[in-house]
C-alpha cells in the first residue's frame, strides 16, 4: 500500500491553532493520492507526556483533494471550508479540539490521514472507533505527521 505523505506548516503549533487561540484545525497538506481515491478521512490524537492519549479530531467524507485547509467548525456536517463530516472527540464535542498543555508541559498531536475508495456511511458525531470500523476494506492508504504544543 503506498503511504501517504503528510506536512504541516509548523513543527510547533502556532497559538491560533491551540485552547490558547482561536482553536482553528490546521492545515494539513496530502501528497501521493492515488487516482481511485473517492475521501479522506482525519484522526487526530493527543500524545501527553503523561497519561493515555486521546481523540482530538474524527473528520471523513472529504474530497480527495492535496490540502485539507484549515478552520473546520465545530458541527457534524460541514460544507466549507470543504464538504466533510465529523465525529465526536474524546473531550466531548463535535470537531477539532486543539492542544491546551498546562504551564511547563508538552503535548504532541499526531494527525492521520486514511486514502479511501468510498464516502463512509456514518452519521454526524460518530466516534474514532465507529469510524475506523466503517473504514475496513476500503483503506487504500494513509500517513501520519506529528506536530508539538508547549504550554
Amino acid at each position: 500500500m503506498p503511504r501517504l505523505t503528510l506536512k504541516l506548516d509548523f513543527e510547533e503549533f502556532p497559538a491560533v491553532y491551540t485552547c490558547k487561540g482561536a482553536n482553528r484545525s490546521p492545515p494539513i497538506r496530502v501528497e501521493g493520492i492515488l487516482p481511485n481515491i473517492k475521501s479522506l478521512a482525519v484522526l487526530a490524537t493527543t500524545s501527553p507526556e503523561d497519561g493515555p492519549s486521546k481523540v482530538a479530531w474524527v473528520l471523513w467524507n472529504l474530497p480527495a483533494v492535496p490540502l485539507i485547509p484549515e478552520g473546520f467548525p465545530g458541527e457534524g456536517v460541514v460544507e466549507s471550508p470543504l464538504h466533510a463530516v465529523q465525529g465526536t472527540n474524546d473531550f466531548g464535542t463535535i470537531g477539532y479540539r486543539g492542544p491546551c498543555p498546562e504551564a511547563g508541559e508538552a503535548e504532541a498531536y499526531l494527525f492521520r490521514v486514511y486514502a479511501l475508495d468510498l464516502d463512509l456511511a456514518l452519521a454526524p458525531g460518530a466516534t474514532w472507533e465507529e469510524m475506523i470500523r466503517a473504514m475496513e476494506g476500503s483503506m487504500n492508504q494513509s500517513g501520519e505527521v506529528i506536530a508539538f504544543a508547549t504550554g
